[in-house]
C-alpha cells in the first residue's frame, strides 16, 4: 500500500512502529476506551434485538483488541494475526446483521445447535447431562433448528452440513458489507496459520512478520464497529462527530486505503485502489 512514509512497508517491529508513529498506541488505546464507553452508556429497547447484538458483539471484541495489541507490543505478529481473523469475522457478521435485521433471529436461533454440540460433548467426556425437562426441551429445540438450518446437500457426498446460521460464505458476506478488501489479510492468511498448512509453516518461519497489514486491518475493524453502532443508535443518514473522528484518525495514519467505509467518503468502484486524504472528510 502506498503511504506518506516511503519505508513504512518495511516496518516489522513495535520499536520501528513507535519511531514512525509515536502517538499510534495512545490513539488505539483511546478508541478501545471509547468503544467500551459506547457499550456502557447505550441502553437499547427490550425489543431491539439488533441493538442488543451490536453491544454484545462490540463487548466481545474489546478483550480481543486488547490481546491483539498486547501481542503486537511483544512483536508476536503472527499470533496477533490469528486474533485478527476472529475480530474481522465477527465485525463482518455484525455489519451484515445490522444491514439485514431479519437475519438477527436466525443468528440467535442457531445457538440451540451450538449448545447441543457442547452439551453432547460434555456428556460423552464427563458423563454429565441436563436433567428433565431441560434435556427434552433442548432436544426438541435442536431438532427444530436442524430442520430450519438444513442446507443443500453436498453434490459429492450427499451430506447436509449444518456449520453456520447462514448459507453465505465468509467471502460472500464480507463483499456484501463492503469489507471484502480485507478478506485476504484478515481471513485467508490467518486461516492458513490457524490450520496445519505448509503455507502457514513457511509464513511463521519467515522473516517478514505482518505488522503493517495487521494494524491496518485492526484499525479499520475498530472504525467499522464505531460506524455500525452510530448508524443504528443515532441516525443512519447522519455523520456524527465520533464517526468523523474515527475515520479521520484512520486516514491520518494510513493515508491510502481500499475502503470508503460503506460509501461515506466517496463513490468508488469495488475492487479499485483509492487514496483518501484527511481533507476529503465532511
Amino acid at each position: 500500500m502506498a503511504t506518506d512514509h516511503p519505508e513504512m512497508s518495511t516496518i516489522h517491529s513495535w520499536e520501528e512502529l513507535l519511531q514512525w508513529k509515536p502517538t499510534y498506541p495512545a490513539m488505539m488505546h483511546s478508541w478501545l476506551r471509547r468503544l467500551a464507553s459506547l457499550v456502557l452508556h447505550t441502553h437499547p429497547r427490550e425489543d431491539d434485538l439488533v441493538g442488543r447484538l451490536i453491544l454484545n458483539f462490540i463487548n466481545a471484541c474489546l478483550p480481543d483488541i486488547n490481546d491483539f495489541m498486547t501481542l503486537t507490543h511483544c512483536d508476536s505478529h503472527h499470533g496477533a494475526q490469528k486474533i485478527l481473523r476472529s475480530l474481522y469475522e465477527r465485525t463482518v457478521t455484525l455489519k451484515y446483521i445490522a444491514a439485514n435485521p431479519s437475519a438477527a433471529e436466525k443468528f440467535v436461533s442457531f445457538d440451540t445447535i451450538d449448545w447441543d454440540q457442547v452439551l453432547v460433548g460434555i456428556e460423552k467426556l464427563a458423563g454429565l447431562s441436563l436433567t428433565e425437562p431441560s434435556r427434552t426441551n433442548l432436544k426438541n429445540k435442536t431438532a427444530k433448528a436442524r430442520q430450519e438450518f438444513k442446507q443443500a446437500p453436498c453434490p459429492e457426498c450427499g451430506l447436509r452440513k449444518q456449520t453456520s446460521w447462514t448459507t453465505l460464505s465468509a467471502k460472500d458476506m464480507s463483499t456484501r458489507v463492503d469489507m471484502g478488501h480485507m478478506h485476504l489479510h484478515a481471513f485467508v492468511m490467518p486461516s492458513k496459520l490457524i490450520h496445519p498448512t505448509a503455507w502457514g509453516l513457511r509464513e511463521v518461519n519467515s522473516l517478514q512478520p505482518p505488522l503493517y497489514n495487521n494494524l491496518n486491518c485492526l484499525h479499520e475493524v475498530i472504525v467499522q464497529l464505531v460506524l455500525i453502532h452510530r448508524r443504528h443508535f443515532v441516525d443512519a443518514k447522519k455523520l456524527t462527530p465520533m464517526m468523523c473522528s474515527a475515520m479521520a484518525d484512520f486516514l491520518s495514519v494510513w493515508i491510502c486505503a481500499q475502503t470508503s467505509f460503506g460509501g461515506m467518503l466517496r463513490e468508488y468502484k469495488p475492487g479499485t485502489f483509492i487514496a483518501y486524504h484527511i481533507s476529503t472528510l465532511p
